[in-house]
């Protein structure tokens, strides 16, 4: 089945059809489809448990302030629970919301408060741990493979975070802490994925001299050899996750689509990113050294 495929020599099409997705993911950043939560933006959460009878949507948000209820969202949380989620408010109104929930809806009402400065402190230290993984994982390759490994797997585990949370804007789903823990956990699987290929590249590549045309169908056998352990693992990985995304109340729903987006990015990065990148930037680095040796009269 996976004879007939250069997938070293087939990177203009593997990279084009990344590029297309990419492309829809930054742009739908870009113009705000990002929906952070209160995690990283700060704000109020109300949680309503045994409801006295099961409302609508519009019921609930008629229970609020009317210059709250604009900015406010509503999700059903299985049998008669509603979480409301609305920007940062007072004390007083808080209160307000808090008691008139009760009062219309029934039950039992929590509240989670955050504000901008502890939203902001949260944002910044999860691009923090993003960033230091990324740094960690780029030193554990160079030092396990070589340089040129370590730069195609990080192109690559760019690619995946870029399409998670691309995806993440595009269906305007909530980013919280739990997407965060997703992206590290995606980040370690397409990681897994990218050594297993990088390790049996490594044992089939002789170990003197370079030829690009020798090096390419190196890289080809070695994918060829590994690319049905790769997609058989991400399969029944993905059928508990699928299960997940599609029974879980919202909080699990939105980690599940995290992982869903990012093992099916990070399986295809491994295979048609990551491998080409390799080959491409030992390619360059061939030339640009061939160029800087003098050549004998």
């Amino acid at each position: 089945m996976f004879e007939r495929v250069d997938f070293a020599g087939g990177w203009r099409l593997w990279f084009a059809f990344s590029a297309v997705l990419l492309l829809a993911s930054i742009a739908a950043i870009a113009f705000g489809r990002l929906n952070l939560g209160i995690d990283f933006q700060g704000g109020a959460q109300f949680t309503v448990a045994n409801a006295e009878s099961e409302f609508g949507t519009e019921e609930v948000v008629d229970a609020l302030p009317a210059d709250v209820a604009e900015d406010s969202v509503v999700t059903t949380l299985g049998e008669n629970g509603y979480e409301v989620r609305t920007p940062v408010i007072s004390e007083q109104e808080e209160r307000e919301i808090r008691d008139s929930l009760s009062e219309t809806l029934g039950g039992e009402v929590s509240v989670t408060s955050v504000s901008p400065a502890f939203g902001e402190q949260l944002r910044n230290q999860a691009l923090q741990a993003v960033v230091a993984a990324l740094l960690i994982i780029v030193a554990f390759i160079s030092i396990r493979f070589e340089f040129a490994f370590a730069m195609a797997a990080m192109a690559a585990l760019i690619h995946d975070i870029l399409m998670t949370v691309g995806f993440y804007a595009i269906f305007n789903r909530e980013v919280s802490l739990v997407t965060v823990v997703a992206v590290l956990t995606v980040l370690g699987y397409s990681l897994y994925d990218t050594i297993i290929i990088f390790d049996r590249i490594r044992e089939n590549t002789p170990s003197v001299g370079y030829n690009r045309r020798r090096f390419d169908e190196t890289i080809n056998t070695s994918i060829r050899q590994v690319i049905r352990r790769s997609i058989y693992t991400s399969l029944f990985t993905l059928i508990p996750i699928t299960a997940l995304l599609i029974f879980g109340e919202a909080t699990l729903s939105d980690f599940a689509f995290a992982l869903l987006v990012g093992i099916l990015a990070g399986t295809y990065s491994s295979i048609f990113i990551a491998s080409p990148v390799l080959s491409l930037y030992k390619a360059w680095r061939a030339n640009a050294a061939a160029r800087k040796t003098p050549q004998r009269a």
